[in-house]
């Protein structure tokens, strides 16, 4: 499958992760997925909208034996066919996160991961989020400055001293608590290196 997706010619900084032969980043990754899944697991939920799902990765590995119903939505019609390849049996959809295609109160979760970072407005994304969840949210981040600091180690990004250039915002797991705080409340968190993991209720 990862053979034939690579060979169509699409590509993305989330997909060479995902397919990166490094032990460590493999490792890095499936300890992050089994965090994410653990927070999943104490939402119960039975809806989930995947926000900014990318090709699909998080939905691969953290509900593929769940049978919650699953939305993904992101704005890169690429990604999407990625994400409809690695995840047949899921829906799909194009759309912009600030503005989200979906009623008030759709879904029991509503998970974003690896996407707030790059947006210009975040407190206005967290908000739209937050209008489509009945209950809760589960948010990842880059947990600043160690993200930036793993790259750096590893000769990424070296002339931005390790920062990704999507990047415009930089939170450390304390303050990254701050920022969601007013909109929700933090049920629980985590950091796995190099990312932050909250898990809220809406407030």
């Amino acid at each position: 499958m990862l053979t034939e997706i690579i060979q169509s010619g699409y590509t993305s900084s989330n997909l060479l992760k995902h397919i990166n032969r490094s032990r460590l980043q493999q490792m890095l990754l499936r300890r992050f997925h089994r965090t994410a899944a653990e927070f999943f697991a104490q939402t119960g939920a039975r809806s989930v909208l995947d926000a900014g799902c990318g090709e699909g990765f998080a939905i691969r590995e953290l509900l593929s034996h769940h049978a919650a119903t699953v939305v993904g939505l992101d704005g890169s019609v690429g990604a999407l066919r990625v994400a409809t390849m690695l995840n047949p049996q899921r829906s799909f959809a194009a759309g912009d996160l600030l503005e989200l295609p979906f009623p008030n109160n759709s879904f029991d979760l509503v998970v974003c991961m690896e996407v707030l970072e790059h947006l210009d407005n975040p407190r206005e994304g967290l908000d739209e989020l937050c209008r489509v969840s009945r209950e809760w949210l589960l948010l990842t981040v880059p947990n600043e400055p160690f993200f930036r600091g793993a790259n750096f180690m590893r000769g990424k990004n070296m002339h931005a001293f390790g920062n990704d250039p999507g990047h415009v915002n930089h939170w450390s797991a304390r303050a990254f608590l701050r920022f969601v705080t007013p909109a929700a409340q933090v049920v629980t968190w985590r950091t796995s290196f190099p990312w932050t993991l909250v898990l809220c209720r809406i407030a």
